[in-house]
């Protein structure tokens, strides 16, 4: 279990006052935030939504609110010591705890918290991809759960919410982080990271909203077009034969660290060609890609559409929880729909 520095994906960018800056969801945050100062938070929040949304942004943010020595009124209020040193990861009462979550740091875990906090009245642990977390290590999280101590505040988050216990989702207050639309997305990244409105339009686009993902490829043309090349292998394997699979199956899983952010793009791909099989064409993400996407909504079923997203979330989890890649990948794409006839890729 580590305390930890700010990541590319939490979206934390420098701030006069040191207040976790958030953008979007202002309802989900104003609601958060007004529980914390009432005490009516509850002792586990589980923030759901995809890589990149802002979960682990969001949970810093509640972790000054719950830790700000200011009055009520202004927590948090990114001035004080305790909101400095959340903002820089080192505060002595937060518990960020390393992915996946093993059993010795759940132990771990349960030891700290029940300590009376250092300097503050509340002790708070953040449990990103609680997902991945192992058998042992969810079955003594869930003990945590049902017996916590007063002064302790759980913030779990997972980009495949189906995968988390029942038992664990049960005992947390559920909120779900939607994507920035892409002009939202678009205008932050102009207004907060300097990207002109092309390649901001852009990024807003291949993150599908998810601003933590569009920074982190942000001016690296390499990851850009390494975006595109993921993007038309979903678009290609709804074409190819089981040996193709396979084939791709064992070249993809050479480079595991790729896998995560590849497949989180596959799942807003099946994402898109979900919405366009229901005809919710305003919230298509993949809009250049709309002639080569409509044939494949419209010849698939829905429901063979909703088993590929949601074998794709589950690669994603077994991946975090340290899964074979290539036994991932070969069950994925094994079992991945396919049609007799699909488009060819381009996007011209």
């Amino acid at each position: 279990m580590t305390s930890a520095s700010p990541q590319a994906n939490d979206v934390l960018a420098t701030s006069a006052t040191h207040r976790v800056p958030i953008h979007g969801h202002a309802k989900v945050l104003a609601g958060l935030e007004r529980a914390a100062r009432s005490g009516s938070l509850g002792h586990a929040v589980l923030l759901a939504g995809p890589e990149g949304v802002g979960k682990r942004t969001l949970a810093r943010r509640i972790a000054q609110a719950l830790l700000c020595t200011s009055a009520p009124e202004e927590q948090p209020c990114g001035a004080c010591r305790a909101c400095r040193l959340v903002a820089q990861g080192g505060h002595a009462d937060l518990h960020w705890v390393e992915t996946p979550l093993r059993i010795e740091a759940a132990r771990e875990l349960q030891s700290a918290l029940a300590l009376a906090p250092s300097e503050s009245a509340h002790r708070v642990a953040v449990l990103p991809l609680i997902e991945a977390a192992s058998i042992g290590a969810a079955n003594s999280l869930l003990k945590l759960l049902e017996e916590p101590p007063a002064h302790a505040t759980l913030l779990l988050t997972t980009a495949a919410e189906p995968e988390v216990l029942p038992t664990i989702r049960s005992r947390a207050r559920r909120l779900l982080l939607r994507p920035l639309s892409p002009p939202d997305a678009a205008s932050a990244l102009q207004a907060g990271w300097g990207a002109d409105a092309a390649e901001a339009d852009r990024l807003a686009r291949l993150s599908a909203g998810c601003l933590g993902r569009a920074i982190a490829i942000l001016g690296d043309a390499d990851a850009l077009a390494l975006h595109e090349q993921w993007l038309d292998r979903v678009q290609t394997i709804v074409g190819a034969d089981r040996a193709e699979r396979m084939a791709l199956a064992d070249a993809l899983a050479k480079d595991r660290d790729a896998l995560p952010a590849g497949l989180t793009l596959w799942n807003g791909w099946w994402r898109d060609l979900l919405l366009l099989n229901l005809g919710v064409d305003e919230a298509f993400v993949h809009g250049d890609r709309g002639p080569l996407m409509r044939p494949v909504a419209a010849s698939l079923p829905t429901a063979r559409i909703v088993d590929a997203l949601r074998a794709t979330e589950r690669a994603l989890a077994e991946l975090a929880a340290h899964g074979s890649p290539q036994l991932v990948l070969e069950v994925l794409l094994l079992g991945l729909p396919t049609l007799n006839h699909p488009p060819a890729v381009s996007t011209a």
